[in-house]
């Protein structure tokens, strides 16, 4: 990227926003934010002199409208799951007429299965076809990442040093560290344009069984801790109980035989992307011992 730059971050306070305003600041970023709560982010990445804050909410979008122009590139998330088609359009829409050339948009793992899989899956897909459809746009980067290592801190809580969920200890699922999709979003954000053009990238850092899940808490954090196989139901209601709406909650709790072992893998190309292996499962809970 040319040093004038300066890429503009929708949803850039969360676990994977803020990894990836920290990937883009420790290259010497200038970054600016649209966010509801500007002490938030001074808390979160200090008084740097790179980020500059435009303060707002989804409810008026002026705010980011007006401060596009100026602007070569944006990373795009967005957790409204009501508004969540309609919000990434909008924004895209107002980001291209400003000139901005590239969208990385973080969408989903769900959008790869086949057509209405899910409903999850089929908002990602709408949203990803509405920006490639445009007039007059740049490119669009989607990046695809499949379960979040971030879930053990909030939906997936170890209760009474369990982990649970509800497939067979010994069958494997695919997860992903938030820090490296920050890692790959910084990358692209500050690459050629060109290179990545209208790309889509499938992100999966580990694959592990949940016996081997149970096996990685135990040994970081030097305690006993089992898996216990749940049914949907039940993790349903853990999902609600901790906020989820309906859909996401059901999405996350329910098997479908189209896509179970889709995502059973390591993306192998995350390494050509950020230029180092995928953080494990293992070093992520290591990281956040103190959290656990």
């Amino acid at each position: 990227m040319q040093g004038s730059e300066r890429i503009f971050v929708v949803g850039g306070t969360g676990n994977i926003g803020t990894s990836v305003v920290r990937e883009l600041l420790t290259r010497n970023v200038p970054v600016t934010l649209f966010a509801r709560d500007p002490a938030k982010v001074n808390a979160l990445f200090g008084n740097n002199n790179l980020i500059q804050v435009v303060p707002g909410n989804f409810d008026d979008l002026s705010p980011l409208k007006s401060s596009l122009t100026g602007h070569s590139r944006m990373f795009l998330l967005i957790s409204d799951i009501e508004r969540y088609v309609q919000l990434k359009t909008e924004i895209s829409q107002y980001a291209f007429e400003s000139g901005i050339k590239q969208i990385v948009n973080l969408s989903d793992i769900l959008a790869s299965y086949p057509w209405r899989t899910t409903y999850l899956g089929h908002r990602s897909r709408i949203v990803e076809e509405a920006i490639l459809n445009m007039s007059n746009r740049g490119y669009c980067v989607s990046l695809r990442p499949t379960r979040l290592m971030s879930n053990f801190l909030v939906f997936e809580r170890l209760q009474d040093n369990v982990t649970f969920d509800t497939i067979d200890e010994d069958k494997p699922q695919g997860w992903i560290s938030p820090n490296d999709i920050g890692a790959v979003a910084a990358a692209i954000l500050t690459e050629d344009i060109e290179k990545h053009a209208d790309a889509v990238y499938e992100l999966s850092g580990d694959a592990i069984t949940p016996k081997q899940r149970a096996e990685i808490f135990a040994r970081v954090l030097n305690r006993p801790v089992t898996y216990k196989k749940i049914s949907a139901a039940e993790k349903y209601q853990t999902y609600v109980s901790c906020g989820c709406p309906h859909l996401v909650a059901y999405t996350a709790s329910t098997s479908m035989a189209s896509i179970d072992a889709h995502s059973a893998y390591i993306t192998d190309g995350i390494e050509i992307l950020i230029g180092r292996k995928p953080e494990t499962l293992e070093k992520y809970v290591l990281a956040n011992k103190d959290k656990f």
